[in-house]
């Protein structure tokens, strides 16, 4: 029997329960990260993998609650399982990250198969671990009830500091383990955690069991209920944990769509809005333990909790329709700082749009378990039983909102289908309690949602842009990996076209964009190097096709997009990618390119990528593990080219991005396209003949977009393998395991680090002579050097504010170089 001295059982279990909440989330996020370098970073994949995790805690919900309902030693047993999620948890990360890939390279030639393997083998070992944290809530919810005398008081506890734990594991995790411990050692973390916290309480089972002297079964609060059929609560009970588990984690998946088109898209971005979310159920079950007693009629309260889930969600869907309008505008004022965009906008969508629905959703979960657990304390079967129905809803509703809603009827409309689930469930409720008034009622809402949603007006979701400005909207599409729109001004005289993936400009539409992506794409050739097979990660709108296509000694080019539908937006584009749509060498292919380039065993003469900027999404293509993966694909004399950008990177990150790319390539080179970078790597050095350069570039056809004259072509070259060597010297190689591009410090989003990084390249730059040979004219070499030095003087004034001094230093180009026909042009376009 416990004694006065020994410590409370209940808050030991609260202190277990919150610590493996932590663990729990701080292994999902590591798992979730570590599955996208793995298997892609796709919608499909990461929703097959959450649905294969949700089976599997289901699952162990449901059989360690069954387990647990006729074991004593309840504390160790909770100990033992928590000693296996970490020990599993150990094992699946070496198991995955050697297995995986060695069924890649092993049926590589069969990418099907490989693929259906490899997510087999992941699944496989994730489940496991999942199976064993399942069981974790059941046996603290036996432990909890049996040391107190209200059931549905200490389940609303006892969930809350779960959520809590989940929702604080997840923060850290995100903002501060992933960037500063790595990959590896943030999942070693929660093992370690979850190891010490299963020694404790298998040393120290006794003091968190229930006492040899129990009541004769947990009392129910005292106060008036009204009568209820047992099997009619029961059935509503479930009803409730199902519906409002498919509502939230389709919800989840939608939103993410959603917000992704108004927000800025870090990985910080998306770590908030999941864990406000958890802290949304956090609020909601520390509500239910304070309104726990003063429930009376649960039936009511679970279908007033379906229907709030539901009306919050429709509040919120106005909201969402109209976020740029409501709150984006109006407080651009404190919205201008690039952290207030990143942080401050995601928090106050979540609070907004998200929160409200989880709080209820968190309210309903423990509100299940207390009208299920019946009086024969079998305590861990039925709250075992209860969360495995609610994982189930948690399991189908990924599934359905990713490849059936999302894909079939839009956001807009894929929310409204939750809504009628929500609205029949309510019905269903109704007809439990054979309250018709209400069923009426609701089924009259049903059927509105219904008319609405085929009737209804078209509803798209709009880059904030797109609501600031006239345009013309010219082709639009949600697709499952993406939101893609084109558009047109309407009121300016050019009518620029603009395409975006979500929030992500898919290409400038200035000449510096063109020009840079011209360049990632021709300079490859004119290096001199034989290349028959190329391969293009990220196809855009084409322009980077575009150019390797130009060059008839192409034999074949796979290029692989994410979203399809840029393929049909290309059309759009014709004018600057040359309808490369049509060249009959061109194979798209659609899926996430970095998991393509781990598969396939396919060597190429040149891999060219152009991805979205590292620190909004596309992190992993800039580490050392990505590059190598390019160098072992390269036929021998192979080239990869690389957009590398200027902005939103501290020096710090762009010189170490340089030096990660030299790890792998040291004879690597940079060159400036403007104020954007270019990445040329081989195996070989490169070391140009600048005969061979000039003829290279002389035998293609004028390009109106791109001025491809030999000498100010050359001009461009910023860095050698040498200079790299000596500059990155202390760099920090950005790896998989620890992206600092991805987990990147605030001040990358500073407005000055353009000018920093052009003044850095401008004070570093080598002699054209370290690279090319036969120079046929060193005199015109040099004045294009001197030409191309002012315009970065003038590029760095622009960035700095100075237009005066911008366009004195323009003039000086001019003057030093009044060869260069890009100059008078940049005067008419900047002056």
């Amino acid at each position: 029997m416990r004694t006065k001295t020994t410590p409370r059982p209940d808050l030991a279990i609260q202190l277990a329960i919150f610590l493996a909440g932590f663990t729990f989330l701080v292994l999902e996020v590591s798992w979730n990260r570590q599955l996208a370098l793995i298997l892609g970073s796709t919608v499909t994949a990461t929703t097959l993998v959450l649905s294969t995790f949700m089976a599997g805690f289901g699952t162990g919900a449901f059989v360690w609650g069954r387990v647990a309902n006729e074991k004593q030693q309840i504390g160790r047993m909770l100990g033992l399982l928590l000693a296996g999620v970490g020990l599993v948890s150990a094992l699946d990360f070496f198991l995955i990250t050697r297995l995986v890939p060695l069924v890649y390279t092993s049926l590589g030639d069969s990418l099907a198969l490989a693929e259906i393997l490899a997510f087999l083998i992941t699944a496989g070992l994730l489940f496991i671990p999942a199976f064993l944290m399942g069981g974790v809530f059941p046996l603290a919810s036996k432990v909890a009830v049996s040391v107190n005398d209200t059931v549905s008081t200490t389940l609303g506890r006892l969930y809350a500091m779960e959520t809590l734990g989940s929702a604080l594991g997840g923060l850290i995790t995100g903002f501060i383990l992933l960037g500063v411990l790595g990959q590896q050692w943030t999942l070693m973390v929660a093992v370690v955690i979850n190891l010490g916290l299963a020694g404790w309480l298998i040393s120290r089972g006794d003091q968190v069991e229930e006492d040899d002297e129990l009541p004769e079964a947990p009392s129910r609060p005292s106060r008036k209920t009204v009568p209820v059929d047992p099997v009619s609560l029961r059935r509503v009970a479930l009803l409730g944990a199902f519906v409002c588990g498919l509502a939230m984690l389709s919800l989840q998946v939608i939103w993410q769509r959603m917000f992704q088109i108004y927000l800025i898209n870090t990985t910080y971005t998306f770590a908030l809005i999941s864990s406000l979310v958890v802290l949304g159920i956090f609020a909601g079950s520390k509500l239910f333990e304070r309104r726990a007693p003063e429930i009376k009629d649960q039936q009511h309260v679970m279908m007033r909790m379906i229907l709030l889930v539901g009306l919050t969600t429709g509040v919120g869907l106005v909201l969402l329709i109209n976020f740029p309008e409501l709150f984006m505008f109006p407080f651009q004022s404190v919205l201008e700082g690039p952290m207030a965009r990143v942080l401050l906008l995601p928090v106050m969508a979540s609070l907004l749009i998200a929160f409200p629905p989880a709080l209820c959703s968190g309210f309903a979960f423990p509100l299940a378990c207390s009208m299920v657990i019946s009086e024969d304390r079998d305590t861990s079967r039925d709250v075992g039983f209860v969360l495995m129905v609610n994982t189930l809803g948690a399991m189908v509703g990924p599934l359905l909102a990713a490849f059936v809603l999302l894909p079939w009827l839009g956001a807009v409309r894929a929310i409204m289908v939750v809504l009628v689930v929500l609205s029949v469930a309510a019905v269903l409720v109704q007809h439990q309690r054979r309250q018709m008034t209400g069923r009426n009622g609701f089924l009259a809402l049903t059927v509105g949602l219904l008319i609405l949603m085929v009737a209804g007006p078209t509803m798209r979701i709009m880059p904030p842009s797109f609501s600031r400005f006239d345009r013309e909207v010219l082709f639009y599409l949600e697709s499952v990996e993406g939101t893609l729109t084109v558009g047109k001004d309407r009121t300016t005289r050019a009518q620029a076209l603009h395409t975006y993936v979500n929030n992500s400009a898919v290409i400038g539409g200035t000449y510096d964009a063109i020009k840079v992506v011209k360049m990632v794409g021709h300079f490859p050739f004119f290096l001199g190097h034989e290349i028959r097979d190329a391969l293009v990660i990220g196809f855009g709108i084409g322009v980077t096709t575009s150019a390797i296509a130009a060059h008839p000694e192409v034999e074949s080019i796979e290029c692989v997009e994410l979203v399809k539908g840029l393929k049909d937006a290309a059309v759009f584009y014709r004018d600057v990618n040359r309808n490369v749509v049509q060249d009959p060498r061109l194979e798209i292919i659609e899926g996430d390119g970095r998991h393509y380039l781990q598969k396939t065993t396919r060597t190429y003469d040149l891999i060219s990528c152009d991805p979205t900027h590292p620190i909004l999404g596309s992190g992993s293509l800039y580490t050392e593990d990505y590059f190598t993966m390019c160098r072992d694909h390269l036929n021998p004399g192979g080239v990869v080219s690389q957009y590398l950008p200027l902005h939103k990177l501290r020096t710090e990150e762009f010189l170490g991005i340089i030096h990660t790319f030299h790890s792998v390539f040291p004879h690597g080179t940079v060159w400036l396209g403007h104020y954007h970078a270019v990445l040329l790597g081989s195996r070989d050095p490169i070391e140009i003949d600048f005969q061979d350069w000039a003829a290279n570039i002389e035998g293609l056809p004028a390009d109106e977009h791109f001025y491809m004259d030999p000498y100010h072509l050359a001009a461009t070259l910023m860095l050698d393998g040498e200079a790299i060597e000596r500059l990155g010297a202390d760099s920090k190689i950005n790896t998989d395991d620890r992206s600092y591009t991805e987990f990147f410090a605030p001040a990358c989003l500073d407005e000055d680090n353009i000018a920093k990084n052009l003044r850095f390249l401008q004070d570093n730059r080598v002699a054209t002579s370290q690279v090319f040979t036969s120079i046929q004219a060193p005199a015109v070499m040099a004045q294009f050097v001197m030409g191309n030095q002012w315009l970065i003087e003038c590029l760095w004034y622009q960035f700095n504010g100075d237009n005066r001094n911008s366009q004195l230093m323009l003039h000086k180009a001019i003057e030093a170089n009044p060869d260069n026909q890009e100059f008078p042009f940049l005067m008419r376009l900047y002056f």
